[in-house]
Parts: structure tokens; C-alpha cells; sequence
């Protein structure tokens, strides 16, 4: 690891030693990187008659949770679900109260039940995206704005649809960046 031996105390290390342990980190913020991009990539200009783009954000969260429980803790997705409200211009704390849950869903689940096949986790995640868009239905109903639950099942349906490339392009960089675990 560049060098370093990471049983020395952090206070003990020489300032060569400190700078090359704090450029050795940068991998950490992949998982938060790759979901605010994600996030971004929903604010992209599409010619559409409704909200038929995947939830990317939760997605990303759902998979990085999954992958990476240490990069992707509830604290971490609370931060990105306010990005992400502020980015698509929710009210402040839909995403910022349902990432978060996901985080901890994701990770309770797995701390539970172990890994599973593939089939399962998107069967899982159908769960988890349902819950979701139900739940952001109700708190855009309660911020004042009447969404129409059929919009939030459409993106529900891509978002679905959405996750083995979701799936495919965090596995890519988890095996490029991080390795098998971090």
C-alpha cells in the first residue's frame, strides 16, 4: 500500500507518511462521486411527457450500500439525498429521509441474510423502489404538490429496468478502484 504501514497511530506518522495516507484515500469517495454523477445525469435535459428517467440516485445508493457498506453509510446518503433534492428541485427531504432508509435497509438486510444471487437483489430492489416511490409520492402530497402515482410507477418500472446497468458500471469500478473490499 504505496509504502505506508497503516498500524502506525495517525499522530505518529512523519509528515511523508501523512501525505501519502491522505492521498491514498481518494478511493473512498467513489461511491459518493459516482451517485452525485448519477444524480447529475437525471438533471440532463429529455424530451419526455413524464418522469420516465430511472431514480439513478437511489439506485446507486441501493447498489454502493450492497457492494461497500463501509463507503455508503446512512450519514453519506442523507448528504447525497439533499444534493439529489436540491439538484432536481424536490422539497428538501424526500430524498434526504428515503436515501438514508435505503442505506440502512440495504445494510440491515445484508448484515441479516448474507449475500444472495443476483435475481434476488433485483427482486429486492424492485421492493425497495416500490417503497420508495410510494413514499415520495406521499411526502410531495404532504409538501403541496399532487404528483400523480402513475408518474412515480412509470420511473419506478426504468428504475427496475435501470439496475443491471447501475449494477454493471459499480462492479466495474469497485473491481477497478476499490478492489474486493475496502
Amino acid at each position: 500500500m504505496n509504502g505506508l504501514n497503516t498500524d502506525i497511530p495517525y499522530r505518529l506518522m512523519s509528515s511523508d507518511e501523512r501525505l501519502r495516507w491522505w492521498t491514498g484515500q481518494w478511493r473512498r469517495i467513489i461511491p459518493a462521486a459516482v451517485t452525485l454523477g448519477l444524480t447529475l445525469v437525471l438533471t440532463m435535459p429529455v424530451f419526455s411527457t413524464g418522469a420516465a428517467l430511472p431514480q439513478l440516485g437511489l439506485l446507486s445508493v441501493f447498489v454502493w450500500a450492497m457492494f461497500q457498506p463501509g463507503l455508503m453509510p446512512p450519514w453519506l446518503a442523507f448528504l447525497l439525498g439533499l444534493v439529489a433534492d436540491v439538484l432536481l428541485g424536490l422539497p428538501l427531504g424526500i430524498n434526504a429521509c428515503l436515501f438514508p432508509l435505503t442505506a440502512l435497509f440495504v445494510q440491515n438486510f445484508e448484515a441479516r441474510f448474507g449475500h444472495h444471487v443476483y435475481g434476488f437483489d433485483w427482486l429486492m430492489l424492485g421492493a425497495v423502489a416500490l417503497a420508495y416511490a410510494v413514499l415520495a409520492w406521499q411526502f410531495l402530497h404532504f409538501a403541496g404538490n399532487d404528483a400523480a402515482l402513475w408518474v412515480l410507477l412509470l420511473q419506478w418500472m426504468t428504475t427496475v429496468a435501470a439496475y443491471p446497468v447501475v449494477v454493471a458500471l459499480c462492479a466495474s469500478l469497485q473491481r477497478r478502484f476499490l478492489g474486493s473490499s475496502v
